[in-house]
């Protein structure tokens, strides 16, 4: 998603799929594709470099997935545990969510 008028919708029609790793947001969109938001807090997650490894985690499942999610705009959000985790919990965790979300078709 580029702009905020793409992510206020995100927020304002939401269904919520929450673990101790990730925020998810998502709601439909009336586009062929999927479009994916990242609200990576610096609050939550002080060091750069872990917000970026975090960011780059969450672009790659999606890329993966991307065929499973189409017809949604999905806004991810980390908290507070999220960069203390390991890589391999991270993509179990948006696995999770991606599963959710497919399964709301």
């Amino acid at each position: 998603m580029l702009n905020k008028c793409d992510y206020e919708l995100v927020f304002k029609n939401a269904k919520k799929s929450k673990d101790t790793v990730f925020l998810v947001l998502f709601c439909e969109n009336n586009k062929i594709g999927a479009r994916l938001g990242l609200a990576i807090s610096k609050k939550n997650c002080s060091l750069a470099k872990d917000r970026n490894k975090i960011k780059r985690i969450i672009r790659e499942s999606f890329r993966k997935n991307i065929t499973r999610l189409n017809g949604y705009d999905i806004v991810v959000l980390n908290n507070q545990l999220t960069h203390t985790k390991a890589i391999n919990d991270l993509h179990k965790s948006l696995n999770m969510h991606w599963e959710k979300i497919h399964k709301e078709t």
